[in-house]
């Protein structure tokens, strides 16, 4: 007790003692100040502190400072979210109505091409939309980035931090290249944003999300990226689909430049077809009118002819099939007026000799093609016999589809004078995007083989920067090219298609020390006999035959015998069956045995170098053109809304002229936004505001400006505040050096 009483008495003279020091302080004038300015400092230095140790936390604890809520929303998804991947997005964007780009795309683009882009930057306020479906369904995403020529939506909040407006110039390496038109060559270039995430999702403008989307969507930690693709790219030529390219019968329409020649099943052919012929000759070609009037008919009733042969001779064998080749010949030079004199038949094949005058005669096309068909069906009849026929049948039946197509190509006007490369480039009826598509996919069958390959379908696109980098370093000259491009041209790599096909196509060498892994499931560094059966069963087919198994096992043994390698001590007990004579198989054994690895190599040794997956589109996305025709836009506008796919895109094929019906379906599109995306995001100003800059030079320049004036005020405060100060304490200060001297004068 009386212990207990001496310390509250200690405690309470202590705490009086405080006190009286306390008051002692404040009775000073300036006392209270100091105390302020104290804590003041204190408080900044443990906040500085505070944020110092949350950034070395973050790093050390990423786990439990994961930053779930770095979205547009800012709010935590941890629950929703399977894996925390940074993704950024990525928009492309122009306002057409802009008088300042109408001015510069006059200027930089000539008059043909004029009409042909002008309808391509009609903005009808889809990038709003777009950004409220961002919002609604994918609020997760770290960051919007809006690419542009420097052109601000009136609507949107500069001041929003969560959205960064990006142009041309921050992205171009060359700066010659600018301005351009082309959405290729800016899409070529978005992967430079800085700043960006290095997997990011691109959007064009009218792209719109109709349902929840996630990053499963789009990536996954086991399959790798998924890959979406639509329908197939478009045929080499009318005469020729690509499934026709590398069956390995060779069809004379599709030995083209065009066609990549039939992928090399014509090579035993010495000379090319006529379309070849006609785009390595002259010039110019005049396309004579008379031969189409005069043999119209005879070419119909002919081709009902081989109608008739197919139909009365099922089952027969064609065995002179070069006949039909003959008259496929004969038909394409009629459609192009002219042929090749001193043609001569001979034995199963069509020779050509060369002319040495390089002259061309007319041939009566009516004639030959008439004696032509008279031969085909005596052979026909003739050798009902000794044939094999349903393989034959139907490369009739190709010849006579190809005869047809040729009979109806309108593509080359008779009667006319024509450039002689206009069937190289027009006579598809292909638009650029097409031709884009045809021209990537000719460079990539040089680069990794011939291939029929899908377009991707129209939805976002997810991209990994990294992955581009390296694409744009095996194509840099391709892209050197679409980068310099004012608009879209046929010679473009065109993005989203090279991007998914440089990614599928990429492959990398497997060491055999890294196949060896990959069996060596126990980890023991050494082959198991159940690791080798395991081993087996993927290299031969199934089921195993005795004598593979015994010969492998006996390869193995060899090399062991040759090498001599140490044995390894640590074996894991198992390793061997009761009667197993092999010995241990080791890595270094494995790597070292050249015919245990070639066979390994040969089945393994090559990978994709990009994990993915190819998913078949049309489960989760519309793409839709939209028409002037009201009804039929209403009727489309419904369906979307009955049933709403994740991702939707409509795109413009009005028709300029039909400017009354296009207000409507302008008016019916901005209702059915309005319908599915009511409420306005954080992305945009309110209703009553608006931009007060159309371009993001005016911007910073007003922001400039706006700077120096406040630097300016903030001079002028602090040059305020120090006369002040002056003002109020000179006399204290001249006071402290006044008794500062004092010891000086008395000495």
């Amino acid at each position: 007790m009386l212990v207990a009483s001496n310390i509250l008495i200690n405690i309470m003279s202590t705490w009086k003692l405080i006190q009286r020091r306390c008051y002692d302080l404040l009775s000073y004038k300036y006392s209270l100040l100091i105390i302020l300015v104290a804590f003041t400092c204190i408080f900044i230095g443990i906040v500085h502190f505070g944020e110092v140790w949350l950034t070395w936390s973050k790093e050390k604890y990423e786990a439990v400072f994961h930053s779930f809520n770095d979205n547009i929303l800012e709010r935590s998804f941890q629950k929703q979210l399977c894996q925390h991947v940074p993704i950024d997005v990525v928009y492309t964007w122009v306002n057409g109505s802009d008088p300042v780009f109408l001015e510069s795309l006059q200027k930089h683009v000539s008059i043909m091409d004029l009409g042909v882009t002008a309808s391509r930057f009609s903005d009808k306020d889809e990038l709003r939309y777009s950004l409220r479906s961002l919002e609604m369904y994918a609020p997760w995403v770290r960051h919007v980035y809006i690419v542009t020529n420097g052109q601000i939506p009136s609507w949107l909040d500069m001041d929003n931090p969560r959205v960064t407006l990006v142009t041309h110039e921050d992205i171009f390496l060359n700066k010659s290249d600018l301005p351009t038109f082309s959405s290729p060559a800016i899409e070529s270039h978005i992967h430079r944003i800085p700043g960006i995430s290095d997997k990011f999702l691109y959007f064009n403008d009218d792209v719109m999300l109709g349902a929840e989307i996630w990053p499963e969507d789009f990536l996954t930690q086991a399959n790798g990226q998924k890959v979406y693709l639509a329908w197939w790219v478009p045929d080499c030529s009318e005469l020729c689909p690509w499934s026709w390219i590398g069956d390995g019968s060779c069809d004379h329409a599709c030995n083209t430049t065009l066609c990549e020649f039939d992928g090399g099943d014509c090579q035993t052919t010495s000379i090319p077809v006529d379309s070849e012929m006609m785009v390595e000759s002259a010039d110019y070609k005049y396309i004579q009118e008379s031969h189409e009037d005069n043999n119209n008919n005879n070419i119909n009733n002919n081709n009902n002819r081989l109608l008739d042969i197919l139909a009365n001779n099922n089952g027969t064998y064609l065995s002179q099939n070069n006949v039909l080749s003959s008259t496929l010949r004969t038909l394409s030079s009629y459609k192009l007026g002219t042929f090749k004199s001193n043609y001569r038949f001979h034995n199963r094949s069509v020779l050509a000799e060369p002319v040495q005058n390089e002259t061309y005669a007319k041939l009566d096309v009516k004639e030959h093609y008439k004696s032509t068909l008279n031969n085909l069906e005596s052979k026909v009849l003739h050798n009902n016999a000794s044939n094999k026929t349903s393989n034959h049948v139907e490369q009739l039946k190709r010849y006579y589809d190809l005869l047809n197509l040729a009979r109806s190509n309108n593509s080359l006007k008779h009667g006319k004078l024509m450039y002689s490369n206009q069937w190289k480039h027009n006579s598809r009826g292909l638009d650029t995007y097409a031709e884009s598509l045809l021209y990537v996919n000719k460079i990539y069958n040089a680069a990794y083989g011939l291939e029929r390959r899908r377009v991707p379908a129209h939805m976002p696109h997810l991209i990994d920067k990294w992955i581009v980098n390296n694409m744009h370093q095996k194509f840099e000259h391709e892209f050197r090219k679409t980068s310099s491009h004012k608009v879209r041209d046929p010679e473009d790599m065109q993005f989203a298609f090279s991007y998914f096909y440089f990614l599928s196509s990429e492959k990398r060498k497997v060491p055999v020390d890294e196949i060896f892994d990959m069996f060596d499931t126990d980890k023991s560094r050494t082959w198991s006999d159940r690791e080798i059966r395991t081993l087996l069963s993927r290299l031969y087919p199934l089921p195993l035959d005795y004598d593979l198994v015994m010969e492998f096992e006996s390869a193995i043994t060899n090399c062991s015998h040759r090498m001599n390698l140490p044995k390894f001590i640590d074996v894991p007990p198992g390793e061997r069956y009761l009667d197993s004579t092999l010995p241990v198989v080791s890595k270094e054994l494995i790597v070292n045995c050249g015919s245990i690895s070639r066979r390994m190599r040969s089945k393994f040794g090559e990978s994709s170098r990009y994990p993915h997956e190819i998913i078949k589109a049309g489960k989760n996305e519309i793409f839709e053109m939209l028409t002037s025709n009201v009804s039929l836009t209403v009727q489309l506008l419904d369906e979307i809304r009955k049933d709403p796919k994740k991702f939707i895109c409509l795109n413009d094929d009005m028709d300029p002229s039909r400017r009354s019906e296009n207000e409507i379906v302008r008016a019916l599109l901005d209702d059915f936004y309005r319908s599915l995306y009511p409420l306005r995001s954080t992305f945009e100003l309110p209703a009553q505001y608006r931009n007060r800059f159309f371009h993001r030079h005016e911007l910073f320049e007003w922001r400039a400006r706006r700077a120096k004036a406040r630097n300016l005020l903030l001079c002028l405060l602090t040059l305020l505040l120090v006369l002040t100060f002056y003002r109020v304490f000179c006399h204290y200060m001249r006071r402290l050096c006044r008794i500062r001297e004092l010891p000086a004068f008395f000495v």
